[in-house]
């Protein structure tokens, strides 16, 4: 049960750019749930929901994992990529406009510092345990979402 958690359902298992489909999840239930309700309320509320239940999972469980596997992040841990993904989509949801394009904007942002890593993202990845496996993603979910609040008053 705690590997279904930490892999997203099994998104960390894929072979190619686990991080990345760890990232998707989000994504997709932000626009399935903003095509439902397109109310900037609940949908942050949800995405508050997402980004506190995916840390605190992250933050008790992940620390094993990195026993288990005997590696420090191990990459089919990809549900710090989903907390920091969420954290990311919060602007979006004070857009009413281009929201296709935000979301997707989001989701290349997130990844760009994700894996670019500028400082201090980088020495986030030495704490320890879950809490060092979550950290770098969820300040690298807020640069994305400075990143994509510039990007909208560019092309806005």
């Amino acid at each position: 049960m705690k590997k279904l958690i930490l892999s997203c359902f099994g998104l960390g298992f894929l072979p190619i750019a686990p991080g990345t489909w760890g990232s998707l999840l989000p994504v997709g239930l932000f626009l399935v749930v903003h095509s439902i309700w397109p109310n900037g309320c609940i949908l942050s509320m949800i995405l508050a929901a997402m980004i506190i239940v995916s840390s605190i999972l992250c933050i008790l469980l992940a620390g094993e994992a990195e026993k288990i596997a005997n590696k420090k992040d191990p990459g089919w841990v990809v549900i710090d990529e989903f907390a920091g993904q969420a954290i990311t989509l919060l602007p979006i949801v004070f857009m009413t406009e281009k929201i296709p394009l935000m979301t997707a904007a989001a989701f290349v942002f997130f990844r760009i510092f994700d894996i670019l890593k500028p400082t201090p993202i980088r020495r986030l990845e030495k704490l320890g345990g879950g809490v060092g496996i979550l950290a770098d993603d969820l300040l690298a979910g807020v640069y994305a979402a400075i990143a994509l609040w510039l990007f909208r008053s560019l092309i806005l």
